[in-house]
């Protein structure tokens, strides 16, 4: 029997079926061998009798009505008269041909008793076999509605990822969505870039605004040394009319000339003034309004006080490398020219002085941490710069010393 795992059930039921069809086929042709033999021996014992009925005498009719006492009536048949030699004979060879039908039919009555056994036996066998058949058909059957009932709950689970699938987002929707993430992203990072550059824009602004200060110092200075020199040239002249003393006229030509020059200078240093302040108040509305849209676009509370302390150190020291760059260019602009430098631009003795005080006034300083690193930056920047003078001071040495050895 074939096993049922490796095959389906259908292709299984229909091998049993075929192997029945067999077995019944094979049942079919054996009962007609049996019909068969059957008729034989009938028609064996019609040609035996067909046979007697020919052959017999008027004093043979015990022999017909009793044909298997053939052999006991040979010796009453001996003992009733002398027969024929003939008729003898044809006794003879008929009870010899009866004893042999009788023994056919004996063989043949063994041979069928024992196919009869053997095909009642292949019977039962076969009813056992269609018993175990039909019990493996219901065994199949319940499988089949295992599995019927299994492909019913795989289709309720498929109809539910369907349903799940359904509920997801499409594909379009999955790429209008990363393409809003993507805007999104792209907006963040303009307003990113946005507030680097206003913050660039506020630092050079306050750099602008360090130097006009520091311009507008060093003319409120000269207009109040020039205010000292005029004062105390009045106060000579004063003196001078009061002791009676006649200065030649060279001499006061030459005082009114200066005065006048001294009045001139100093008008032109208070319209400087005025167009510093001008330009101070401008520059300061433009960086508050800086500072207003930059405290909107910061988050967390920062002390004004250490904020405009870090400011101004770091517009300090911005200022104070503007003007180490200045100075170094013109150095080398000189050089480039073939023109000889000047030594107080080259070795940096004003700049050296200034930057030990901004040092000095820097470290008392405490303010937010970018602040610092911006002017730790700075800073760097500024050593680097003085090591690029030192470079240079040190070629147009050498340079020197070769002119002067090759002289």
């Amino acid at each position: 029997m074939l096993s049922g795992t490796s095959l389906p059930v259908n292709t299984l039921v229909k091998i049993k079926e075929g192997l029945l069809r067999q077995r019944e086929l094979e049942i079919d042709r054996q009962k007609q061998q049996i019909f068969q033999l059957h008729a034989r021996i009938r028609e064996n014992e019609l040609r035996a009798q067909q046979f007697l009925q020919n052959q017999r005498g008027p004093s043979d009719e015990p022999f017909i009505l009793k044909t298997k006492d053939i052999l006991h009536d040979s010796v009453s048949v001996n003992s009733s008269g002398p027969p024929s030699d003939g008729l003898c004979c044809n006794r003879g060879e008929l009870g010899r041909k009866l004893a042999d039908a009788e023994l056919e039919v004996l063989h043949l009555n063994d041979f069928l008793k024992q196919n009869t056994q053997k095909y009642t036996e292949d019977i039962k066998k076969l009813e056992e076999k269609m018993k175990t058949r039909d019990r493996y058909i219901s065994s199949l059957k319940k499988k089949c509605q295992r599995e019927t009932e299994q492909n019913k709950e795989k289709q309720q689970r498929i109809e539910t990822l369907e349903k799940y699938l359904a509920d997801l987002p499409s594909l379009d929707e999955v790429q209008s969505q990363t393409q809003q993430l993507e805007e999104v992203q792209k907006k963040a990072q303009d307003s990113e870039e946005t507030v680097s550059r206003l913050e660039k824009t506020l630092e050079q602004d306050c750099a602008l605004l360090k130097d006009k200060e520091t311009v507008i110092q060093a003319q409120s200075r000269k207009e109040k040394e020039l205010m000292a020199a005029v004062h105390g040239l009045q106060q000579k002249v004063e003196q001078c009319l009061k002791d009676g003393v006649r200065l030649p006229m060279l001499d006061l030509k030459h005082l009114e000339v200066e005065n006048t020059q001294l009045l001139e200078q100093r008008e032109q240093s208070n319209k400087l003034i005025d167009q510093q302040k001008k330009q101070i108040e401008r520059l300061t509305e433009e960086l508050t309004n800086q500072r207003h849209t930059e405290d909107g676009l910061t988050v967390g509370p920062v002390s004004p006080a250490s904020h405009m302390h870090d400011v101004s150190l770091l517009l300090k020291e911005m200022s104070l490398c503007l003007l180490d760059l200045k100075a170094l260019c013109s150095v080398l602009s000189q050089r480039a020219r073939g023109q000889e430098p000047n030594l107080a631009l080259l070795l940096g003795i004003k700049a050296v002085s200034i930057s030990g005080e901004e040092h000095e006034s820097g470290e008392a300083v405490e303010g937010d941490n970018m602040l610092r690193s911006k002017v730790q930056e700075v800073s760097q920047l500024r050593s680097n710069i003085d090591e690029l003078r030192r470079s240079v001071s040190d070629r147009y040495a050498q340079d020197m010393g070769e002119n002067c050895v090759t002289q």
